[in-house]
């Protein structure tokens, strides 16, 4: 066990300084000036980091059916998940878990989302090395999915609540057209099929709002922190706000996301989106809104590796100062979604802590839960001079 580290790099609320760290039961128990314990490992000039925390990931999605049909049992998908997270330095993971029984997605019907969740409750635990916790994404026309979700609220399963509309021609797909672009190669689907999924969704979409209100007073009512996702209209973001929703996830433009700030959301975009460049669905670039300052957390949607190469990327294109870049993806996300104890290198705060080789490309080479390493790309420790 490592209970002391130091290293001419630290990130700490003050900025990357010269520091010492002392762990014990699982906490920073004492930060002090660089050299103060005598037994302290030495990183030399590696960065020491909080660990990620990322509010929002369907990888498990892709874990559990890399290609289409071909199906792993959730248990090992989740355990190697697991893993990987530690490796790319996530030590806190909310699955983004989808509830909607019109997707075409096989993993989002009602009753394999709730399986997927209950499974990771059980063995988060026991066996998992990173905390799994569970994001429960409820698509407002899956009217089979509320009575589950306030059954799995009541539980304790999930921690994170937020509501989606993918009713083709607003939101994400501001047109029918952007949608079959692309959703007809990405399923193989054909020009009936896409057409008969449109007018379902449309149809349902009349009498979900009433369904929707209903849900999200049941989670207030349990203290869970609600968000929104792609927000497309300054009158969503009053309508959402006035719901008790307090995140607006991916804004679609920049007046959505400076309207959302300004009357006190908080909000969020996609790591992959700063890496590179563009978003997926052709909406605005997640690097205009943090040179704008109305983005407060970046999560990594579906692509884990991208948490570490975001804060660098930022720092190469925008000139935004690295320490401000790891705020996106320790302590933003952590306040945001209330977990006070960790996102920060301070004492009383969890022992969740990275080692980062950036001489290069970015690279996690020690990863620590609560004082505990769960994952080492080797020796990463020097001799004082």
């Amino acid at each position: 066990m490592i209970s002391t580290l130091r290293s001419l790099r630290v990130l700490t609320p003050e900025g990357i300084v010269p520091l010492d760290l002392e762990m014990e039961h699982g906490l920073i128990t004492r930060t002090a000036a660089y050299g103060t314990f005598p037994e302290a490992k030495n990183l030399g000039n590696l960065l020491i980091s909080p660990g990620f925390v990322d509010l929002h990931s369907d990888a498990i999605e892709k874990e559990i059916e890399p290609r289409p049909g071909a199906n792993f049992p959730v248990e090992s998908a989740i355990s190697e998940l697991d893993k990987k997270l530690a490796m790319s330095g996530i030590t806190t993971m909310f699955h983004a878990v989808a509830f909607n029984d019109q997707s075409i997605v096989t993993q989002r019907g009602t009753e394999t989302a709730k399986a997927i969740i209950k499974q990771i409750f059980a063995i988060n635990r026991d066996r998992l090395s990173v905390d799994n916790l569970i994001h429960a994404r409820y698509e407002i026309t899956s009217f089979n999915s509320r009575h589950v979700l306030e059954e799995l609220i009541r539980d304790g399963c999930i921690q994170l609540l937020s509501v989606m509309d993918h009713t083709p021609g607003q939101g994400q797909f501001k047109s029918i057209e952007t949608w079959k672009r692309f959703h007809i190669p990405t399923y193989d689907l054909s020009d009936e099929q896409a057409d008969s999924i449109i007018q379902k969704k449309q149809e349902s979409r009349i009498k979900a709002y009433e369904e929707m209100q209903e849900l999200l007073g049941f989670a207030t009512q349990r203290h869970l922190q609600l968000l929104s996702h792609d927000d497309d209209t300054c009158e969503k973001i009053d309508l959402v706000r006035e719901m008790g929703i307090s995140i607006s996830e991916f804004p679609l433009d920049g007046k959505v996301a400076h309207y959302a700030k300004g009357i006190g959301l908080g909000t969020g975009m996609g790591a992959p989106n700063v890496v590179r460049g563009m978003s997926q669905s052709g909406n605005i670039s997640a690097r205009e809104l943090i040179r704008d300052e109305v983005c407060d957390f970046l999560c990594s949607d579906y692509h884990p590796t991208s948490m570490l190469q975001a804060p660098y990327v930022l720092n190469n294109v925008l000139g935004t100062p690295l320490e401000k870049g790891f705020s996106l993806i320790t302590l933003g996300p952590a306040r945001l979604a209330r977990l006070d104890d960790r996102g920060e290198i301070t004492s009383g705060k969890k022992a969740d802590l990275l080692v980062i080789n950036d001489q290069w490309l970015p690279k996690v080479i020690l990863t620590i839960k609560e004082g505990d390493v769960i994952y080492n790309a080797g020796n990463c420790f020097c001799n004082d001079a």
